[in-house]
């Protein structure tokens, strides 16, 4: 059974600074000299030294499934798809929020509706708490925080747009190359996620 971790509601997209992180790393700095820059230099202007520790730590950890190929494609990729590179990196180390692009946004892509409503997005929680006992055991507050750090993810992805009673699905224009790099690696899930397929 998959292990689930709630801890992305204390995170934020952190583009800017995920893309920072790689121009550091592709000027030869490690990421120790990185997480040193981070908290003593506050060099990603975080609002505190225990933000600076975990924005760095988090960001890390996405650029650690990565690997060169998607450092050497990523500055040469237009905006939109620098940010699904960023997104990726996400889902790559988040089970559940990888499952909810399967299920819920890519079911968005495959039906046409191009409407997610509160209701699908609780639904899917419901049906995760049935399903894992782990999951089970959250709080509602937990749940709803979840639930609005996805959304606010993929707003931030440009593949959400907040509509106020709705949120409209945008289908991305998937680079070329980028999609051929993620055949290649074997991201066939989160490739059909992002295809509606």
């Amino acid at each position: 059974m998959a292990r689930y971790s709630a801890s992305m509601i204390t995170h934020s997209f952190w583009f800017n600074e995920f893309s920072q992180y790689l121009a550091l790393r592709s000027q030869g700095i490690s990421d120790d000299d990185i997480r040193l820059m981070s908290v003593e230099e506050n060099y990603f202007q975080q609002r505190s030294t225990a933000r600076a520790r975990d924005m760095v730590r988090t960001i890390k950890r996405r650029v650690s499934v990565l690997d060169e190929d998607y450092f050497d494609l990523f500055p040469s990729l237009d905006l939109a798809n620098q940010k699904l590179i960023n997104l990726i990196s996400v889902l790559k180390i988040n089970q559940l929020f990888d499952d909810f692009m399967y299920e819920v946004y890519r079911s968005e892509l495959l039906l046409g509706d191009a409407k997610l409503h509160s209701y699908e997005v609780e639904a899917f929680f419901n049906q995760q708490q049935v399903a894992n006992e782990q999951i089970s055991k959250w709080t509602e507050q937990t749940i709803h925080r979840l639930a609005g750090t996805f959304k606010t993810f993929l707003r931030e992805a440009d593949l959400l747009e907040d509509q106020g009673d709705f949120d409209l699905v945008k289908r991305p224009l998937l680079d070329t190359r980028l999609e051929i790099l993620l055949q290649s690696k074997g991201a066939t899930r989160q490739l059909a996620a992002l295809l509606g397929r």
